[in-house]
């Protein structure tokens, strides 16, 4: 029997360009060395792996790396948009969120030869709040989001979401691919087990069976990951000269989080590899509309699914 498939996803984004912009820099937004590093890394491990992912690429972060991008798609790799800013939807108007998925499918079109067709929301930030969202990628062109997961740091997140992908039925009768994160089923709660913190601190063997149990109920569980991942270089914040209590918190907070047990992730990939497809998006597409085709849902005034 064919191993089942997962699809492999990254969120392309240089971590020290929004930590740096979170700490206020003056030069947050200039190129560093890191993310050519960890892209490498990243690719290398691809190619190692025999897989393809897609990547969701940060608008503001490949006009800094067009390159980078450039190379990710000539080594087989599918380009998708992560916004343009790396702002939350749900902090956004409709308007503002039109111009920076705009400006991101520009930047990316410009880089990688083609315009992304795939759109994540940065954490994962489309929620009840913010419907028309999903109005603004049919418009656009979309044809399939990656946007939502069944985690408790989403805030006020959309009620019903599914395990296996679903077609979602916009107002104006179009209609946009939702493929929905992993999630696991713990003691009658869910578990993220699509990546992020989760693949650092679950046991591995809850972290296969989680997999399992999500491809079994759905034939293309989403999983994610940020190029810094797989790197082994620890990650650290530059502060400035004289920082102030809170750059220090904020510098420290994050290079911990992010650093704690990063070097399990490049060996948990080999591991689910020798029992998954490691799938991209596109690869996927053909079959989800031959096997999904009836799964039809509608978004509610409530922000649940029907």
């Amino acid at each position: 029997m064919a191993a089942p498939a997962l699809l492999l996803s990254f969120d392309f984004e240089d971590w020290h360009q929004l930590v740096h912009r979170r700490l206020g820099l003056p030069d947050w937004d200039s190129r560093g060395a890191a993310l050519d590093r960890q892209t490498a890394a990243a690719l290398d491990l691809l190619d190692e792996l025999d897989a393809r992912a897609t990547f969701f690429l940060l608008g503001m972060t490949v006009r800094r790396y067009p390159d980078l991008v450039a190379e990710i798609v000539a080594r087989g790799h599918e380009p998708a948009s992560h916004g343009f800013a790396h702002r939350p939807v749900y902090t956004q108007t409709q308007e503002e969120f039109r111009r920076d998925l705009a400006e991101s499918v520009e930047a990316i079109a410009e880089a990688a030869g083609r315009a992304p067709v795939a759109y994540r929301a940065p954490a994962f930030s489309i929620n009840r709040r913010t419907p028309w969202a999903y109005e603004e990628l049919g418009a656009a062109g979309f044809r399939y989001d990656s946007s939502q997961y069944d985690s408790p740091k989403v805030p006020a997140r959309i009620g019903g979401i599914p395990s296996e992908p679903y077609r979602l039925e916009l107002p104006d009768g179009a209609t946009l691919w939702e493929l929905p994160v992993a999630v696991s089923t713990v003691a009658g709660r869910a578990v993220p087990v699509g990546g992020g913190s989760y693949w650092r601190l679950l046991p591995a063997p809850m972290l296969l069976r989680g997999l399992h149990a999500a491809a079994e109920r759905s034939g293309f569980p989403v999983t994610y990951f940020h190029p810094y991942e797989v790197d082994p270089q620890p990650l650290h914040a530059r502060l400035p000269a004289l920082p102030s209590p809170k750059q220090r918190f904020v510098a420290l907070q994050r290079s911990v989080w992010r650093n704690t047990a990063r070097r399990r992730i490049p060996e948990r990939l080999r591991l689910v590899a020798r029992q998954f497809r490691l799938i991209s998006y596109e690869e996927a597409y053909a079959e989800l509309e031959q096997r999904y085709a009836e799964s039809t849902r509608a978004l509610s005034r409530e922000g649940v699914l029907v």
